[in-house]
């Protein structure tokens, strides 16, 4: 009896052990699952949208937001590799998907790893709609035509949506300390400049409001010329307009090198005429670098490079 009244208590001892395994399990599976689905509002250029928080598998369509993620050390799982800025390079391997040019991506890759999240900008608006079928979207690129600007608030959105909040207070800090330092020596000169872009024999200059207006918002400069065209593309300009002007720096974006469609531009800049303007003699003619100032977008690493740039043209080491 004795051992009959044993067996049975070893039995219901088991079935307890079972059922408080069972239930500890399912707790640690719903616990899981809460906290996969955890999600934070941010506000892109479509306005608030819910995202989720940390997500894995991320297809970035805008290299601005690539250049940030680069920085926090978040890595995305796809992306179109197809006008890549040099310092995106490590983004060629083969562990990322490719997913095609900025502007003819593959949906069909995209759908096959199926992202958490999905990053755009300008570029692939029209497709904001098919790819909210996919996978949340989150809109960012360069807003109004602000890089600076855009660049802080993407880095802070994405600074929430990938827990990376400190990360990005310090990048930005560090971006407005170098800023200030050149916007001082530029006004301490009271230094004038223009900002233009060669392509293919063809030369346009950018004003204030234009997509290069950080040359005199942000740095300092005062505009040679106050009464250019505000416009994404420029207004078309000949090398007497810049004698005319004859700016004490003239910055320029050879727009040929980023396709290698043309040979450099400095013989073509550095001409007879323009020997004879102050930037020519004092040394500052400024070429910038391409892919940083027309690819690189809103993103910390492209910045840096455009304040470097600026830096050795004013000699701040």
């Amino acid at each position: 009896m004795k051992k009959r009244l044993a067996a049975i208590l070893s039995m219901v001892m088991l079935l307890l052990v079972g059922v408080v395994g069972c239930t500890s399990g399912d707790k640690s599976t719903k616990d899981s699952a809460k906290e996969e689905k955890k999600t934070v509002v941010v506000t892109d250029q479509k306005g608030e949208v819910e995202v989720p928080v940390n997500p894995k598998n991320v297809v970035v369509l805008d290299y601005g937001s690539l250049d940030i993620m680069t920085k926090l050390e978040v890595e995305p799982v796809a992306l179109p590799k197809g006008s890549l800025p040099a310092y995106l390079d490590k983004y060629k391997d083969d562990k990322y998907v490719d997913l095609g040019s900025l502007k003819e991506f593959d949906l069909e890759k995209i759908n096959e790893v199926a992202p958490d999240l999905i990053i755009i900008e300008g570029r692939q608006e029209s497709y904001y709609e098919d790819l909210k079928k996919i996978a949340p979207v989150l809109y960012l690129g360069t807003a109004n035509s602000d890089i600076f600007a855009s660049a802080e608030n993407n880095a802070k959105v994405l600074g929430k949506v990938f827990a990376k909040e400190e990360g990005v207070t310090t990048e930005l800090g560090n971006i407005n300390k170098r800023l200030e330092a050149v916007s001082a020596k530029v006004k301490e000169n009271n230094s004038t400049a223009l900002m233009t872009m060669f392509n293919e024999g063809s030369l346009s200059v950018y004003g204030t409001g234009s997509r290069y207006d950080m040359v005199y918002s942000k740095f300092g400069f005062t505009p040679a010329d106050t009464q250019i065209e505000a416009s994404n593309h420029g207004q078309n300009i000949s090398f007497e307009y810049l004698k005319e002007k004859n700016p004490d720096y003239l910055f320029v974006l050879d727009r040929g090198a980023i396709t290698g469609t043309q040979a450099s531009v400095k013989e073509a800049v550095e001409n007879e005429l323009m020997k004879t303007t102050k930037a020519y003699k004092d040394g500052h003619i400024v070429y910038v670098n391409p892919q940083a100032w027309y690819v690189g977008g809103s993103g910390i690493m492209a910045i840096d490079t455009i304040i470097s740039d600026v830096e050795a043209a004013l000699g701040i080491k």
